[in-house]
């Protein structure tokens, strides 16, 4: 009987062991970056687009927050290709594109807050503000990548916001 109970607990603990996750493979959500020089660690509200499982992963949509303000950023390919590790510029007649939300968003009390934005969400002749994203690491489970960008005015504000030393890493 006492072989049977050590061999119970044996076996017990290897099946826990096989069960419990393996840690390296949960992904730790991460985007910080500089506001017109000061530090931002987003805390809250991480979202990558997921991968789907028919089709090319050729969108993705990304964001994070900080409190009640929030960075949001598009990659639309409008083809039937995957976007890839690479630097994806914004510019005339792409679909990528940063806005930020730096005093809250349209959600948040105490409005009027305003967003800024560089790039386009759609295939436009002219842009507005510059900048880029780049992707390090794509694939089913997380996004990795940095970036930089700064936004055109806002004619509500006359401010422009500039973003430096950006990276980040969120799970999909």
């Amino acid at each position: 009987m006492k072989t049977l109970s050590s061999f119970t607990v044996v076996i017990l603990t290897l099946l826990l062991l096989s069960c419990s996750k393996d840690k390296e493979s949960a992904v730790q959500n991460y985007m910080r970056f500089k506001l017109n020089g000061t530090q931002v660690e987003c805390d809250n509200s991480f979202y990558a687009t997921y991968k789907t499982t028919a089709g090319p992963d050729s969108d993705i949509t990304f964001y994070a927050r900080w409190g009640d303000k929030e960075v949001d950023f598009q990659l639309f390919t409008l083809s039937n290709s995957d976007i890839t590790p690479g630097q994806y510029v914004f510019g005339p007649n792409k679909a990528y594109a940063a806005e930020i939300w730096p005093t809250g968003t349209s959600l948040s009390p105490g409005g009027p807050h305003y967003s800024y934005i560089a790039g386009s969400i759609a295939q436009n002749p002219t842009i507005a503000g510059s900048g880029q994203i780049t992707i390090l690491e794509i694939n089913a489970e997380y996004i990795k990548g940095s970036f930089d960008f700064t936004t055109a005015v806002n004619p509500n504000t006359n401010l422009s916001m500039t973003v430096t030393n950006g990276e980040f890493k969120l799970k999909r």
